[in-house]
């Protein structure tokens, strides 16, 4: 097979070091450009992500997160229009109360998208659901249309939602679907307008203790709601056929035993289920699959597991593990998300912990299914840096002042580790199985960001040259002792930026190289800096790519 020509860029480099890095290209598989979504230069957080295509044009995706740039608990959204390589965003303005958050997201047939958040004071004064709408790819959003608000003595929770796309009788329609403390019943609320306004609740739990419902839509309307119950632990699906008027008698997917709790480094994970719909109108049209986490056998750590129907939720096959590690190795898989790709591909996305013995640093990985999940293909890491779920935590007895800690009003117990928690979900959106955009939490800069992934090269021919689509960065060795080789090709003439950053995130050496060709070399000592690990940024105009690195000397 013929090799890709690469030239050489040298750089000496620093510190300690983490796992090996995989930047180099491989024509046997897929690659994944990791790409930093928020552009703020705080060392706040953003997690809880979302991420949706527009089905009328895929190069199109939104995002919603919750962000704290600018005091606890906002939700900011990005969109693209250049298949996620670049991004803007901004804040939605903000309901009646002084924090967002949870946010969810859904789009129509025609590109219009919708996203629900949460807004509240505290949990225990009234607070309120919100939807915006956008007409124009997600640049601009009007709302806030209010799906229920102010009901004393109430806490409304964990809200998703989903738009009719089928062509069935309520095509269009919206649903949102929420969980109502202190009562704990699953509640669903709907629209027929677009979002301006919503009808309801109707409950669609039989019973209390009960928490995450995920709604989605199926081919002719059915409108499919499921969720964690506490006791005992299990999955339970509930559906109705009016349009959300009413729902049936609620029906078990699979048992479960970790249901809710934490994992090392004091992650808040559960057993929800991420599920969606086959309304393609192909062999699998209507098929219900689910994917979630759970202890895997012994209680050794968490997998990630899949069960589908194929009757509209009345049974439901036997779990699948689908994550491919050794099992029980003692590395936790955990925040799976689950998407239905308009060509009948599935794509399942969670947070793996196998690449690190300790069962700390993390990492995204993915698998996908081509034929309605009877076999899944060979998970494949979209990474190219682990991360270290604590990065980023503080508290007041780290010796910062308060101004490090923004919080708008009145919550005086949010300061210590309050960045420690990384959102209890993730998001995918894709057009095919070759063209899968995840979204996830990462601390590869020191704090927590929302990260996204597009595949820059895939194998082809055995006799053919690979050919980029966009830059290409890599660096070797890993780790370092002294002179670190940075390999490069970029498509277009652009000067070179290299900037180090030390773990806390601060910029610690910038240099900008121009270059004589798109492939080249460069040199330079960096033999003062001490022991450690470090992040190395490489911009060449709008291309950008982040390695961390490690010195071992």
């Amino acid at each position: 097979m013929k090799q890709f020509a690469v030239y050489s860029l040298v750089l000496l480099l620093c510190p300690f070091l983490t796992l090996p890095l995989q930047a180099q290209f491989r024509a046997d598989s897929r690659q994944y450009e990791n790409l930093r979504v928020n552009n703020d230069s705080t060392t706040e957080v953003q997690n809880e992500q979302q991420i949706v295509m527009n089905p009328a044009d895929s190069t199109n995706l939104v995002a919603v997160w919750r962000d704290f740039r600018f005091g606890y608990r906002q939700v900011y959204y990005g969109y693209t229009f250049d298949d996620g390589r670049t991004w803007q965003q901004d804040r939605y303005v903000e309901p009646q109360y002084n924090w967002d958050s949870d946010p969810g997201l859904t789009v129509d047939d025609a590109g219009n998208f919708y996203s629900v958040i949460l807004s509240y004071n505290s949990t225990s004064e009234s607070n309120g659901l919100f939807v915006y709408r956008s007409t124009d790819g997600g640049a601009s959003w009007s709302g806030p249309f209010t799906v229920i608000n102010n009901v004393p003595g109430v806490f409304e929770d964990k809200e998703l939602i989903a738009c009719d796309r089928s062509s069935g009788p309520y095509a269009g329609n919206l649903y949102v679907a929420w969980a109502r403390f202190y009562s704990t019943q699953i509640l669903l609320s709907r629209s027929s307008d677009a979002g301006s306004t919503f009808v309801g609740p109707v409950q669609v739990s039989d019973y209390s203790g009960v928490q995450w419902p995920v709604p989605c839509v199926g081919s002719n309307s059915e409108v499919y709601v499921a969720w964690v119950d506490y006791t005992p632990g299990s999955i339970l699906f509930d559906r109705s056929t009016n349009g959300g008027q009413s729902f049936g008698s609620d029906i078990t997917v699979q048992n479960t035993s970790f249901v809710q709790g934490y994992i090392n480094g004091g992650i808040t994970v559960f057993s929800f289920p991420a599920m969606d719909v086959d309304i393609t109108g192909g062999p699998n049209n209507g098929t219900i699959y689910i994917a979630y986490m759970d202890d895997a056998s012994g209680y050794t750590d968490t997998d990630i597991y899949f069960t589908k129907s194929t009757d509209g939720g009345n049974t439901w096959t036997s779990r699948v593990r689908i994550n491919d590690d050794a099992q029980g190795n003692g590395c936790d898989q955990f925040h799976p998300w689950l998407t239905v790709a308009p060509d009948g591909s599935i794509a399942v996305v969670f947070l793996d912990r196998r690449l690190d013995p300790g069962n700390l640093l993390m990492d995204l990985y993915m698998t996908t299914s081509t034929d309605a999940g009877t076999t899944w293909s060979a998970n494949e890491r979209i990474t190219t840096v682990s991360s270290d779920p604590t990065a980023g935590q503080k508290t007041m007895l780290s010796g910062l002042p308060r101004e490090a800690f923004p919080i708008k009003t009145k919550e005086p117990h949010i300061l210590a580790g309050r960045a420690g928690l990384l959102g209890e979900y993730i998001g995918v959106a894709a057009s095919s199985v070759n063209d899968i955009h995840p979204m996830w939490t990462d601390t590869r800069l020191g704090d927590q960001d929302a990260f996204t992934g597009y595949e820059t090269e895939q194998a082809i021919g055995e006799e053919e040259l690979v050919t980029p689509r966009t830059a290409r960065f890599s660096i070797s060795p890993e780790p370092v002792s002294s002179h670190l080789e940075i390999v490069y090709e970029i498509p277009q003439h652009h000067p070179i930026t290299l900037t180090l950053y030390d773990v806390c995130g601060r910029n610690i050496r910038e240099k900008t190289i121009s270059v004589p060709s798109k492939k080249g070399r460069h040199c330079q000592g960096l033999e003062a800096l001490p022991r450690g690990t470090y992040f190395l940024t490489i911009e060449a105009g709008s291309y950008i790519k982040t390695f961390t690195v490690h010195k071992v000397k």
